[in-house]
């Protein structure tokens, strides 16, 4: 069984993921693997995507980047980042989580969203992983009604988690079971 501890390996199975499932709703977008220099695109589409308070900020995209096991998958028409998703797997947990997922305003309901939950979904069975976890802010109703049509199922509420009296959901989604469809 294959486990996900090769950052580079991991890597390279998105972008032949991407070569085999073009996302077909805007044609231009090209799929890469974040690398230190994209920092400042993923800071601006932050700034569109989330509140200053909760958003990662320079430091935090520079270790994830560089130091930890993420996989920052980010996705560009022409030079402009439209989309990111950051993944991490969990070999205690056995799953892989969804730290962040961000899609810029006037690309959301084009499919980009749920090309990166397809993606996700498809690389944590291929890393043999067991589930794909995310957080959710209580009051972004498109994100979770997105989560909940790919199969997810809220797992636990989060008080206070985006903040005071600003609650978040645990959402997951088991892989092991044949039903769960992302």
């Amino acid at each position: 069984m294959m486990q996900p501890t090769d950052k580079r390996q991991r890597e390279q199975d998105v972008l032949a993921y991407f070569l085999k499932h073009p996302i077909n709703s805007v044609t231009e977008l090209e799929c890469k693997i974040a690398a230190a220099s994209d920092i400042p695109a993923l800071l601006h589409l932050e700034r569109y995507c989330f509140n200053p308070y909760l958003a990662f900020g320079r430091r935090r995209w520079k270790y994830l980047i560089d130091t930890s096991s993420c996989s920052t998958i980010l996705i560009f028409e022409k030079e402009i980042l439209v989309a990111y998703l950051c993944l991490l797997p969990h070999r205690g947990w056995q799953g892989l989580e969804i730290r962040v997922l961000a899609v810029h305003w006037s690309y959301r309901q084009k499919g980009v969203g749920r090309w990166l939950m397809h993606l996700s979904q498809a690389l944590a069975r291929q890393w043999h992983l067991r589930a794909l976890y995310l957080s959710v802010d209580c009051e972004n109703d498109a994100a979770k009604r997105l989560y909940s049509q790919m199969g997810m199922h809220i797992s636990a509420t989060l008080a206070d988690y985006y903040g005071l009296d600003r609650h978040g959901l645990r959402m997951r989604c088991n892989l092991d079971d044949t039903s769960a469809q992302i």
